[in-house]
């Protein structure tokens, strides 16, 4: 049995993210391979460091946050928890679910929403797609 390679699709920029990779790969050996060998180095590093590591430490962890919190918020994780978080303080007032409520506008233009399938809406102005809470309906 051979391997398949009809599943692997190569594009036009494989190749060159892959010299690229090697070449940072590279580069980053050699200068590790020059930090262990070289004393100046060594000192001009850990003088470095020394003065700078909270700040590098403060950035990376904003940078992580935002980076998560920008990764949440495409696969729209951020939003269903925030809606969760709103949807059960609006339950404990009122004691119905907020999020099984009919949708017949918009919620970002305020146009009326056109039926695409069972379930599936779709805004006339601004063309983004809602699902919805309506009821199958027998044809």
């Amino acid at each position: 049995m051979g391997i398949r390679l009809s599943s692997i699709s190569v594009s036009k920029y494989t190749f060159l993210v892959a010299a690229q990779l090697v070449l940072n790969v590279s580069l980053a050996l050699w200068l590790y391979n020059e930090y262990l060998h070289n004393p100046f180095m060594q000192t001009y590093m850990s003088g470095l460091w020394s003065g700078i590591w909270p700040e590098a430490a403060l950035t990376v962890g904003i940078a992580g946050g935002a980076a998560a919190s920008l990764a949440a918020y495409r696969r729209g994780h951020l939003n269903m928890i925030l809606k969760d978080a709103g949807a059960i303080g609006m339950t404990k007032a009122a004691g119905t679910s907020a999020r099984l409520s009919m949708i017949d506008v918009c919620p970002f233009c305020d146009n009326p929403l056109k039926t695409l399938s069972e379930g599936r809406l779709q805004c006339r102005n601004c063309r983004r797609y809602f699902k919805s809470g309506m009821p199958k309906v027998a044809v």
